[in-house]
């Protein structure tokens, strides 16, 4: 099943790392405390964005990872900034004042001279992955600075320096394997490892968010270091999880990444207030309130707090949820979701504002080193207890329209022929060869849709993402981040949504063509791109749910299969006609 993307932009390097500098001239402004420390970790985030995608575009150039002045350069400035965020984190956030001059120096002589592509990284974007965690995941090693860290790109690099700098290791070398993502393998020029091959005594530490479904990223560096006469015994894995690679890994993947010394410190670890303030404590500076309560409702916990019982809850699929909890302080509670580090976050929390002011979405607080709080609103689901459906379809439309005219952006998602053939592999993976050819002769039949005005979409229609206020008006949640999630759709046109809303909700066409005139008030639609993207719609949801429907809970895998079922049925039913 086709359901996971990444999003690449190519954007000027030199306007890059004019932001790095600001944001590292802004440093010297911030008093101690956790706002200093959450903006040098998204300092050191974009900076790692910068050198990545210099490294990537030198390697475009060569053909192969090697060795420049300017990746030194790069690798030396993440190192130094590693530290800053080191010394901040071991003082309990306590530090201030700006940063050295000479650091500022080295980023203003960095080549920028080109056109750079990246990428959000998922681990600091989507799953909670905080680079302090490798600071104490390497301190508690046992590795000294004798040791080789080779970072894998692209987030591999600038974790590789938190783990260099905690050693007082040199700055890291960073690779990229190429090829099938789950048979990776290495290209890289013989010099790179340099007199590092002559060491006997040398330890070789490699890092990177994963591993992942196949683990074959961290393997192809294991196999290259093997080739190049290191040891096994040597060499080392600094991964963001204790977990082994997934589905996708063969037996001797497996086998060699369990054979190397791996090294994983959790948030709660680094995050424990008595070292650095932990989680509940950033929430209680950030509302004022001294007795802050938590309780985690990630991983699909949240449906607890549902007014339905168990055998009534929606499906959910944890391993692509956020990190969530509920925060208790003062009579009130607060929603805490993992909305990112770096431009990632402060770009959510500003959707997550006009929401709320549009009168769309709950109120947020403001955003805590990556994770955003806004107010918790007790209210039914929409899939428990719903308004008339003429003020369904006005809500509907009002939401859609502003969304439409108010979140336009440049931002990239799929193109139409990656969403039809998305559609069409999960079609013929999921109802045979006949109803994929069916569904290839229907795309090839209608009218070409033209240019799609891309939107943050909300990408997340379904009922029992509604809540129903005792007045009776309704209120989206988790409305600011679907567009910017690890998947194949990313930003669309809000076309998409109107799909997604005649799906969901089970639009007559008469309920369709009300719900596009309202949404015409504020914008123009496209209505032949709106049935050229239900199949679509139709299609991911149904790749989505049967694999979040692979979990080893059973109630779980009931949940999604009746999802996977109903979707099934749209698609067979839209091709029969």
């Amino acid at each position: 099943m086709i359901v996971f993307g990444d999003h690449k932009r190519t954007h000027s390097a030199e306007q890059l790392r004019e932001a790095v500098l600001a944001e590292a001239e802004a440093i010297g402004d911030l008093p101690a405390g956790i706002e200093r420390h959450a903006a040098l970790v998204d300092l050191f985030v974009t900076a790692s964005e910068l050198f990545q995608g210099l490294a990537d575009a030198e390697f475009d150039t060569r053909g192969a990872d090697g060795s420049s002045a300017r990746q030194k350069l790069g690798s030396e400035i993440l190192v130094e900034l590693s530290r800053e965020v080191l010394r901040s984190w071991q003082q309990g956030f306590a530090r201030k004042g700006s940063l050295d001059a000479s650091l500022l120096a080295k980023l203003a002589a960095i080549d920028c001279g080109s056109k750079i592509t990246t990428g959000p990284a998922e681990g600091y974007a989507l799953y909670a992955l905080y680079p302090e965690t490798y600071l104490l995941a390497a301190l508690r090693s046992g590795l000294d600075a004798n040791t080789c860290v080779i970072g894998i790109r692209s987030i591999g690099l600038g974790l590789a320096a938190m783990v260099a700098a905690a050693l007082h290791a040199p700055p890291p070398i960073s690779v990229r394997p190429i090829g099938h993502p789950f048979s990776r393998h290495m290209s890289a020029a013989p010099e790179l490892l340099g007199s590092w091959r002559d060491r006997p005594r040398a330890e070789f530490a490699i890092v990177d968010e994963g591993p992942g479904l196949s683990g074959s990223s961290l393997y192809a560096v294991i196999v290259w270091l093997r080739r190049q006469g290191i040891d096994q015994e040597r060499i080392h894995l600094f991964p963001s999880h204790r977990g082994g690679p997934g589905a996708q890994a063969d037996a001797e993947t497996v086998a060699a990444l369990s054979q190397c010394q791996s090294h994983v410190a959790d948030f709660e670890d680094v995050f424990d207030g008595a070292v650095a303030p932990g989680l509940r404590d950033w929430i209680g500076h950030l509302l004022g309130k001294a007795d802050v309560e938590l309780q985690e409702i990630s991983g699909g916990a949240w449906r607890e707090h549902l007014s339905a019982p168990a055998d009534a809850w929606p499906p959910a699929f944890p391993a692509f949820e956020r990190r969530k909890f509920i925060a208790s302080a003062g009579g009130e509670r607060w929603l805490i979701k993992f909305a990112g580090l770096g431009e990632t976050g402060q770009r959510k929390l500003g959707t997550a504002k006009v929401l709320h002011e549009a009168g769309f979405g709950a109120q947020p607080a403001g955003l805590c080193h990556g994770f955003l709080v806004e107010r918790w609103i007790d209210a039914d689901r929409l899939d428990r207890e719903g308004p008339a459906r003429d003020l369904l379809i006005d809500w509907l439309g009002r939401y859609l329209g502003w969304r439409a005219a108010k979140l336009q952006t440049d931002e990239t998602g799929a193109s139409l022929d990656q969403l039809a053939g998305m559609s069409v592999q999960n079609c013929e993976e999921a109802l045979g060869e006949r109803f994929a050819h069916a569904l290839q002769s229907w795309f090839a039949g209608q009218p070409s849709p033209g240019p799609t005005r891309r939107v943050e979409i909300d990408g997340r229609l379904h009922a029992w993402e509604f809540l129903v206020r005792p007045h009776g008006s309704l209120l989206k949640t988790d409305a600011f981040d679907h567009c910017r999630s690890h998947d194949l759709i990313g930003c669309q046109g809000i076309e998409w949504d109107i799909a997604g809303a005649r799906v969901e909700h089970d639009l007559s066409a008469a309920e369709l063509s009300k719900l596009v005139g309202c949404i015409e008030q504020a914008t123009l639609i496209d209505r032949a791109l709106v049935d050229y993207l239900e199949p679509c719609y139709l299609a991911f949801q149904l790749g989505l749910w049967t694999i979040a429907g692979q979990s080893t809970d059973e109630e779980e895998r009931m949940r999604s299969t009746r999802a996977v079922e109903r979707y099934k049925d749209g698609l067979v039913r839209l091709l029969v006609c």
